[in-house]
């Protein structure tokens, strides 16, 4: 018999969804969840536009985490209480702990003018420029362009001097970076797992005891993997080596199919569940 308490898995999707997947979602993956008594919040570098469609894609409406942590967005009526907030959007509420976009960008270009380090962003990108450089699909580029906490850029010409100078100016303009493997992003210094403290408090205040686990790659959300009491780190199997990799962190095998990814959750709810229950010593 399964465990009756329910878990909230804090799931990086930036690898399962911006890696150029063409495999189809599995059907009924809220009902799945549902029966399993877990539920899938989303977190991302990616654009909220971005994860809404990543959400219609697999079916699901829940709480997701975009921009590095810069937002919240709880769907209305989502917990039986009401949701404090910063503003509320059709169909969201929102958290914000970020900075606006259109600053960021101001400062960005500011601070690369001063130091002569020449940069190229988003904003300065067409919806087809992109999506060549990402490897997108254009209407995937149009969302990945809405952006409104930080922004992805890069060095026009790459030294480490340049580099390190620009992030030294960045840093003193109160901006920090976070880097998805395609593109380096700029915003307000934010710690990814305040998103997911307040998530988890309000799951809590909803549900009474669960459990939170986290599910992030090799080189993101560091700070997601301290968040919770159930930390896994997704790898290719080529890389595992089948051992913790700090305390409390447990390596798992991710595929790059959809299907699997879905699978692979269910099953890291189940190890969670598992490695939850009270050891029992045995006695004579």
């Amino acid at each position: 018999m399964k465990a009756s308490l329910p878990v909230v898995v804090f799931a990086d999707v930036d690898e399962a969804f911006l890696a150029g997947q063409s495999s189809p979602a599995p059907p009924n993956i809220e009902e799945m969840l549902a029966r399993e008594q877990v539920t899938l919040v989303l977190s991302s570098s990616m654009t909220r536009a971005e994860l809404d469609a990543c959400q219609q894609m697999l079916g699901i409406r829940c709480p997701f985490i975009c921009e590095s942590g810069a937002a919240v967005l709880v769907p209305h009526q989502h917990f039986p209480f009401d949701v404090p907030r910063d503003r509320d959007l059709p169909g969201y509420h929102v958290i914000e702990f970020g900075r606006l976009y259109s600053e960021v960008v101001t400062v960005l270009h500011r601070t690369a003018a001063r130091l002569e380090v020449p940069v190229i962003g988003f904003s300065d990108l067409s919806v087809e420029q992109v999506a060549n450089e990402r490897g997108l699909s254009l209407s995937h580029a149009r969302l990945a362009k809405l952006r409104e906490y930080d922004e992805p850029f890069r060095l026009v010409n790459v030294t480490p001097d340049a580099h390190n100078r620009l992030w030294r100016g960045l840093r003193g303009a109160g901006l920090t970076r976070t880097y998805d493997g395609y593109f380096e992003h700029v915003g307000a210094p934010i710690d990814k797992g305040l998103g997911v403290n307040v998530l988890s408090s309000l799951y809590r205040r909803a549900f009474g005891p669960l459990i939170a686990v986290g599910l992030s790659s090799v080189n993101n959300s560091v700070a997601l993997r301290y968040s919770v009491k159930w930390p896994f780190i997704a790898e290719p199997a080529a890389a595992m080596p089948g051992t913790l990799s700090g305390p409390r962190i447990s390596r798992v095998h991710m595929d790059t199919d959809r299907a699997a990814w879905v699978e692979t959750i269910l099953h890291l709810a189940d190890r969670a569940r598992e490695r939850r229950q009270p050891r029992v010593s045995a006695v004579g």
